[in-house]
């Protein structure tokens, strides 16, 4: 009689480890894909994107810094445009080099 109902109990325990097993397979799974999509590489440059976004918004210190850096370089390069233009000639090009240098630099220490 011992037999019988130790049996029973002990597949009633069964039956509920394997229940617990796949509930927690299939949390797991669930899991799996949620963190996999927070993973992708579009995900996490758009993520890093916005972080970014945000952080220039809040703060004025480095809205500026970035205001004045594309300043400068914008300035360095159109003036290095103006200038020299599309050369192929090598002096041409490292002239030209020289000029976006020296316009960015001076327009960064005006600025």
């Amino acid at each position: 009689m011992k037999n019988k109902s130790q049996s029973l109990v002990l597949e009633e325990r069964i039956l509920a480890l394997e229940n617990k097993q796949r509930i927690i397979a299939g949390e797991l799974k669930t899991q799996l894909d949620v963190t996999c999509q927070a993973l992708r590489p579009s995900r996490l440059i758009t993520n890093t994107l916005k972080e970014t976004f945000t952080s220039i918004k809040n703060e004025p210190q480095i809205k500026g810094n970035l205001v004045e850096m594309l300043l400068s370089l914008g300035g360095g390069y159109l003036s290095k445009r103006l200038l020299v233009g599309k050369s192929t000639s090598t002096l041409k090009a490292l002239f030209g080099y020289t000029v976006q240098f020296l316009t960015t630099k001076l327009i960064s220490k005006k600025i």
